[in-house]
């Protein structure tokens, strides 16, 4: 028998699952363009855009992004499809 969970259970799920699949609670420029499929400069420009909110790290400024934040900006941008 196939059962069919609720969107909510389903997209419960999905949350879990790629929280699992980043590797760490700040992500480099390069662990957030992997995790997106896109190009480190693609990052960086929806950064400087202000789509994708960015902290910065150390004396040499480097950018961090939270795991809650990428997530967020993946959820908002399939909304958007």
């Amino acid at each position: 028998m196939i059962t069919d969970t609720s969107s909510n259970e389903r997209a419960r799920d999905e949350a879990e699952i790629r929280e699992k699949e980043l590797p760490a609670p700040l992500l480099s420029v390069g662990e957030v363009a992997r995790f997106l499929g896109v190009h480190t400069s693609t990052v960086r420009r929806w950064e400087r855009s202000g789509l994708l909110k960015s902290y910065v790290i150390g004396m040499r400024h480097n950018l961090r992004f939270k795991q809650e934040d990428v997530l967020h900006f993946l959820d908002q941008s399939r909304g958007n499809r």
